[in-house]
């Protein structure tokens, strides 16, 4: 992706999140002179991926198929073996009209879905085996507090308010019906290894720096010092 979307795609997020009454902390907003200022600082913060992550599924198709994501808190997945420490994660995105997320799951990360508000949030349903093959199972999940069953394939529709759980091995793909911030609290995780996609994604490509950068993203902080 080129700088310049990347910064757009910030900018009308965050446009999105303030019109629904939703606040960042002060670090989404700081400049890359900031960042080295308080590299030290926030060494911490970089390495648990906290900030901007803009991914695009499809080439040259971020409003077809991406997603702006941005990560509040992280605790370190190392200390779920021991049941103690901060096994919690928090993080904010927003889906545009039409927006879609493939179908993706996980093996260990249960995660609660919410829809913060504005439009409708899809989120399509698929059980998955051992060996990640779609499987034509009925699915048992937690909406809004209440245990319902659901087709195998089926698309779920969420108001603003509402939410669902969602367990390791049920995949899902979420639907921008119309634009919407979502919020996802849930287990800590190592999304570098426990995100597993239905069908292969395109390897990331480099950034092109046609602009000068006024945010950062996760793929910039390995260019700041430790």
């Amino acid at each position: 992706m080129r700088r310049s979307q990347i910064e757009a795609i910030i900018e009308k997020s965050l446009a999105t999140m303030v019109k629904r009454g939703f606040h960042l902390p002060s670090f989404a907003g700081w400049t890359p002179a900031q960042w080295r200022e308080k590299a030290e600082a926030t060494q911490a913060l970089r390495v648990a991926g906290l900030g901007w992550n803009i991914v695009e599924f499809e080439k040259d198709a971020f409003f077809k198929s991406g997603i702006a994501v941005f990560t509040l808190r992280m605790g370190d997945y190392r200390d779920l073996p021991k049941g103690r420490g901060r096994l919690y994660a928090e993080k904010a995105f927003v889906l545009f009209e039409g927006q879609r997320v493939p179908h993706h799951y996980h093996r260990v990360k249960t995660e609660d879905l919410i829809n913060r508000g504005g439009g409708i949030l899809g989120v399509n349903l698929v059980k998955v085996d051992a060996e990640g093959q779609p499987l034509a199972e009925a699915i048992t999940l937690e909406r809004n507090g209440i245990e319902v069953g659901v087709p195998a394939n089926t698309t779920l529709n969420l108001e603003p308010g509402e939410s669902i759980v969602l367990v390791p091995g049920v995949a899902h793909a979420f639907i921008g019906v119309n634009e919407v911030l979502c919020g996802e609290i849930s287990l800590v995780n190592d999304d570098a290894t426990d995100n597993y996609f239905l069908q292969p994604l395109p390897p990331p490509s480099a950034i092109v720096e046609d602009v000068p950068a006024r945010h950062l993203v996760l793929a910039d902080y390995r260019s700041l010092a430790s």
